[in-house]
């Protein structure tokens, strides 16, 4: 699969047909999956560097300050990503409407699974009663976060009285023999953790990893 048809895969610019096919593609190669997860981050990155650029004083005309321009290069150089990327990122066209956040969680560390819920619940408070959808998807060794022996067990429950969805990866579930019994009872389960990711941002929703 070209890099061009996934950039274009990252920005919703398929068919209805290609876009099923490259998420079955997506779902079948752990390998596309990484490289598909660095585009998104890439392009959440760039998205954020140029979100408020620096207003010109003089003219309306006048270029970015070399201190943006720096750090733009920095987040391309950091991820191993070529000029033409670049360019096209910047080409995309305005973010749609938010409709909702999308947590990842795939490390084992506790604390990460804490700021997780955390996030989630803030956000869903300071919404209230307006449709923003909050979900937090556990895969790899995240998904300890959602085991019924979890030390954040309480704080599930806590989370889901707010409206937070709370997903685990099938995958890793077949991977690691876990059961639906050995998780949660608030736990729902997505066939692919990394690919709920990828579609919930494609529908327009904000991709936050603590």
């Amino acid at each position: 699969m070209s890099e061009e048809e996934l950039h274009a895969f990252v920005d919703g610019q398929l068919s209805a047909a290609d876009q099923a096919r490259v998420l079955d593609a997506i779902d079948r190669d752990p390998a596309l999956q990484r490289r598909v997860a660095e585009f998104q981050q890439t392009k959440a990155l760039l998205r954020h560097a140029y979100e408020r650029p620096p207003q010109p004083k003089e003219s309306r005309t006048a270029q970015p300050s070399r201190a943006w321009q720096a750090l733009a290069a920095t987040l391309l150089l950091s991820l191993g990503l070529g000029a033409g990327w670049f360019t096209h990122s910047l080409k995309t066209s305005a973010a749609p409407t938010l409709k909702g956040v999308v947590i990842q969680v795939s490390e084992a560390d506790p604390a990460k699974w804490e700021m997780a819920l955390i996030n989630a619940r803030n956000v869903r408070r300071a919404y209230g009663d307006k449709p923003m959808e909050v979900e937090i998807v556990a895969y790899g060794p995240g998904l300890n976060m959602l085991r019924n022996n979890s030390t954040v067990s309480a704080d599930l429950e806590e989370a889901r009285k707010d409206g937070v969805k709370l997903l685990a990866c099938g995958n890793t579930m077949r991977m690691t023999n876990t059961t639906r019994e050995d998780l949660n009872w608030l736990v729902d389960v997505v066939p692919a953790g990394i690919v709920e990711i990828m579609q919930k941002q494609n529908e327009g929703y904000a991709y936050v990893r603590p």
